[in-house]
């Protein structure tokens, strides 16, 4: 028998009942978080009201519930565990390298903190994949490996390894190998948010610096085909 990949290790860690169990989509420290880097988006690419947007890798909905109540949105995730919580209601278990949708089928393909559960060589299929279902646009945030707190999690957690290989330019030359245009890449705010410390004291601080940071917390890259 072959030994696990990356990949399969990452699910069975995502697939556990604790995962269940993240903050609400729609709670205040997911709203500052997500909200923001939605304003980016839609700031740099044509999304009309009737845009139909896929989340890749969607778990319990951080930006799916979100962009659900302004487009037609599908969740797919490769946990059942996690996806189940996801308040969208077209949602599917899913593997980001094999996405069973015909070409061109979504107007904005997003994935947030996808890639870096996913093994180095199959992270251009998921590029590729992503491309191909989308009609015109690609977005992909991934935690960056230049911000300390990030770097030092990366180090410790395992499970979160695979993100210290997530600089900017590495995230764009990603997009880039993928077939893709780069339109916007920058590193991205200060918000943690599974790990925010006395939200309620340091969350009105911390969602000022949900901008463009020179060591933000994460990669943000927009692109078109």
């Amino acid at each position: 028998m072959p030994s696990p990949t990356f990949t399969d290790r990452q699910k069975k860690y995502w697939d556990k009942k604790k995962h269940s169990k993240r903050k609400s989509p729609d709670s205040p420290v997911i709203r500052s978080y997500v909200q923001p880097k939605i304003d980016l988006i839609i700031n740099k690419i044509d999304l009309p009201d009737d845009s139909k947007v896929m989340d890749v890798g969607a778990g319990n909905g951080y930006f799916s519930y979100w962009f659900d109540k302004r487009w037609d949105t599908t969740a797919i995730d490769y946990s059942e565990v996690i996806l189940e919580n996801n308040p969208v209601e077209k949602k599917m278990v899913m593997d980001a390298r094999n996405l069973e949708f015909p070409d061109n089928s979504f107007d904005l393909v997003f994935c947030h903190a996808v890639l870096h559960h996913i093994d180095k060589p199959d992270r251009i299929k998921v590029i590729n994949e992503m491309r191909r279902v989308s009609k015109k646009y690609v977005v992909m945030i991934e935690p960056n490996c230049f911000n300390p707190l990030m770097y030092a999690f990366g180090l410790l957690k395992k499970e979160e390894r695979g993100l210290l290989d997530f600089s900017i330019s590495y995230s764009a030359q990603l997009i880039h190998d993928g077939g893709l245009r780069v339109i916007e890449s920058a590193s991205w705010g200060a918000l943690t948010p599974n790990r925010m410390p006395l939200t309620r004291l340091l969350l009105p601080i911390f969602a000022k610096f949900e901008r463009k940071l020179l060591f933000g917390v994460n990669n943000i890259v927009i692109a078109e085909k």
